[in-house]
């Protein structure tokens, strides 16, 4: 019997972006290795995110806002987790909030004991920067496991 090398792949969550994440190549990289799928979305700077939030609940806003913004990230999440689930993938999702998104996704590659980090990189101003000053290079530096950078 052969036990497959990669049985957990990690693949961090772009929530700052404004379209929607592309995460076709991650399921696709899944299924064909019959591995798991674990994302995970870091909310970064929390202080921030309390700081919009009681401006946003002085102005009258009645909604409170740091659970209006896990509950757009967890649908986010969600429907990775199904679209991965119609190629016949098992995904979970995870939020969570962070300082350091590279320490959060180290630790996550960690406690999940992943055998493999999947990231994108964007490469807009050279490969070298892309990879050693960015979240990916940070990442690269350090994980625990190999790293697949993918060019977004």
């Amino acid at each position: 019997m052969v036990v497959p090398v990669v049985r957990r792949i990690l693949a961090p969550v772009e929530i700052a972006d404004s379209r929607e994440p592309e995460f076709d190549y991650a399921i696709q990289l899944a299924a064909q290795l019959r591995a798991e799928l674990l994302l995970l979305a870091v909310i970064d700077t929390p202080a921030t995110v309390n700081l919009i939030g009681r401006h946003r609940a002085m102005a009258g806003g009645g909604r409170d806002f740091d659970k209006a913004l896990q509950d757009e990230v967890q649908a986010m999440l969600q429907k990775i987790v199904d679209k991965a689930a119609e190629s016949g993938v098992q995904a979970l999702g995870h939020l969570t909030f962070s300082e350091n998104v590279e320490e959060q996704i180290l630790k996550e590659a960690l406690l999940q004991r992943v055998d493999l980090i999947l990231v994108r990189s964007r490469g807009r101003s050279g490969i070298m920067k892309a990879l050693l000053g960015s979240t990916a290079g940070e990442i690269l530096k350090a994980a625990p496991c190999p790293v697949l950078v993918a060019r977004s």
